[in-house]
């Protein structure tokens, strides 16, 4: 994850630096209102003109407009030659493998979304290096990565410039547009986030997160994560959760966690030190889906909210008890404790009344006066990727995207992937239709975007870390509803959050087809030509629906391309690359 606060002089360019397609960044030139923007637009824009060859090419292919069989083309090829016609070339894009291996996102503040709401200008603002003297730079150097905060670096003294100001909305609509056609950049609410973190008691503070945004981390803090597989914190004859294992794993968890710490090699001196001093873990869970399909509740139900609601309040604060256990037997994280009584007292009181402390039960907030606390963090919700698909449950908190799946390896394979839980349910109930399951099995995209963002706020009440969450959307959704799901979880106490809409990009780790024609679907972004008619550009999702093909494929799908399903996926030039369509698919998730 490469992450820069939404303050940054430079956070147009590197919103704009990871857009690939051509078509976005033409719809960007002609509507935003800020020059900046189109400035970068432009210049990540490449404008390839038609060779006299090409040009003869396609004028033929739109001949055969007018003639029944087009030819033998296609609509949507005749409609691609009648474009690049009309433009005299074609248009991609400057570095396109620029950061392909990286996810990007956007640190958001709360001034900044408060400058959003009230349409007010932004400042765009960086310490003043450039007119610093050579103590000032040598402070800079020592104490900038510490702070990470212009404004804090603005109210510790030292001279900040403001570069220029922005429309805040301008700013947040790129933003949105991005992840609406691109997925990214994700979002990162970097105050949430430090409002509710335990690292405000012993003086530091949130500056960024790890690769999948669900750790937000202090300088030189380090992740240690584990998670529980809540499939099997079921009573599956009574459909109900058995909160008694559900304890006893979370203590185990804790103690193993907490193990592990002592027992990690650290390769920089700086994070043993700091992963000893605060002695952070990450305890969060993957089948979460399997549970409230066990326990008969609708994922993104109030009903099943409800029940989630007490099943991470349980993890939550058996976590924090087994951890204050842990404090009396091997003491506090060193972080917490002082070189005085008093100091220690005055540490744990700041401790307890952090944002998230304050919303924990009494008794543990009494514990941890009277006994200190082995870990500053123990909660976070990691996607469990591989590990959730190993074992056959769904992936960290989200619901299965699909029950029959195709899911893109690390070596450019394709390969069906059938839920065990279906097949489980229907050999209890044989007379089910596996077409008509009950409600409850539901997957990510019959799901809102909305329910899937009100599960990510219900669990991130007690989680004192972060969430690894994809808000699935589908084909269509526009800008401003995306926008609405970012304020919504905003709103909600998210620390960050990531909506997905389906075919935003080329390929997807995971995709719900491997028919052999894909079906076009359009969604339209208007450009507005100087004396001319006004063509539409043409945002193209290459994935069928499922529903919309009988065409059913097995595991022999293996090196098939899912995206043309005409060409095999080889191993050209050191990327996975499909030989007919020339998709690049580097790795899965």
């Amino acid at each position: 994850m490469i992450m820069l606060a939404v303050w940054h002089p430079d956070i147009v360019e590197f919103i704009i630096s990871k857009m690939q397609n051509p078509h976005v960044l033409r719809y960007l030139i002609k509507t935003s209102k800020d020059e900046q923007i189109r400035k970068a637009a432009r210049d990540k824009l490449k404008f390839i003109p038609l060779t006299d060859q090409e040009r003869t090419m396609y004028e033929a292919i739109v001949n055969f407009k007018h003639i029944p069989g087009y030819g033998g083309f296609t609509e949507e090829i005749i409609r691609d030659a009648e474009e690049k016609l009309r433009e005299g070339g074609r248009y991609e894009v400057h570095n396109p493998d620029f950061l392909t291996g990286a996810n990007i996102s956007v640190c958001l503040t709360n001034d900044f979304m408060e400058a959003v709401e009230k349409d007010e200008e932004f400042e765009l603002r960086f310490p003043d290096v450039e007119n610093y003297t050579e103590e000032e730079m040598k402070i800079y150097n020592e104490k900038w990565h510490e702070v990470g905060d212009v404004r804090e670096w603005e109210k510790m003294g030292y001279n900040v410039r403001t570069y220029r100001k922005i429309r805040a909305r301008d700013l947040w609509n790129l933003i949105n547009i991005c992840a609406t056609y691109s997925a990214e950049p994700g979002i990162f609410f970097i105050d949430n986030a430090n409002e509710m973190t335990n690292a405000r008691a012993y003086g530091q503070k949130v500056v960024a997160t790890n690769p999948c945004g669900e750790q937000p981390l202090a300088p030189y803090s380090v992740c240690n994560l584990a998670a529980i597989n809540l499939a099997n914190m079921v009573d599956k004859e009574k459909n109900e959760v058995d909160f008694e294992k559900l304890k006893r794993t979370v203590e185990i968890g804790v103690r193993l966690q907490d193990n592990v710490i002592d027992a990690t090699p650290y390769f920089l001196e700086e994070n043993r030190k700091q992963a000893l001093g605060e002695r952070r873990i990450g305890l969060g869970v993957m089948g979460l889906a399997d549970l409230l399909i066990y326990c008969q509740k609708r994922y993104g139900s109030p009903e099943g909210n409800a029940l989630v609601d007490k099943v991470f309040e349980t993890i939550a604060t058996t976590a924090y008890r087994a951890s204050i256990e842990l404090a009396k037997e091997k003491g506090s994280f060193p972080y917490l404790v002082g070189e005085t009584v008093e100091e220690t007292r005055r540490l744990r009181e700041a401790f307890i009344n952090t944002g998230y402390m304050k919303r924990m039960p009494e008794d543990i907030r009494q514990d941890i006066l009277k006994y200190g606390i082995r870990n500053s963090h123990l909660l976070t919700v990691a996607p469990t990727g591989s590990t959730g698909t190993m074992v056959g449950v769904s992936t960290g908190l989200e619901p299965y995207f699909s029950f029959t799946y195709y899911r893109s390896g690390r070596l450019g394979k394709f390969i069906e992937v059938k839920a065990e839980i279906v097949q489980e349910y229907l050999e209890k109930h044989p007379d089910a239709d596996e077409n008509n399951l009950p409600d409850y099995f539901v997957t990510a995209m019959e799901l809102s975007p909305e329910e899937h963002a009100d599960v990510q706020c219900v669990i991130q009440r007690w989680v004192d870390s972060s969430i690894s969450k994809t808000v699935n959307a589908p084909a269509g959704y526009t800008v401003e509803q995306v926008e609405k799901v970012y304020e919504r979880l905003y709103k909600g106490g998210a620390k960050g959050g990531t909506v997905y809409v389906d075919g935003s990009r080329d390929t997807q780790v995971l995709t719900l087809t491997a028919d052999d024609e894909p079906q076009v679907k359009q969604q339209e972004l208007p450009i507005f030509e100087e004396e001319k008619e006004k063509p539409k550009v043409i945002l193209v999702d290459t994935i069928k629906e499922l529903s919309a093909t009988d065409v059913t494929y097995g595991s022999e799908i293996g090196d098939t391309c899912p995206i043309c399903r005409k060409g095999v996926v080889k191993e050209i030039g050191g990327c996975n690359t499909c030989d007919n369509c020339g998709v690049q698919l580097k790795c899965g998730l």
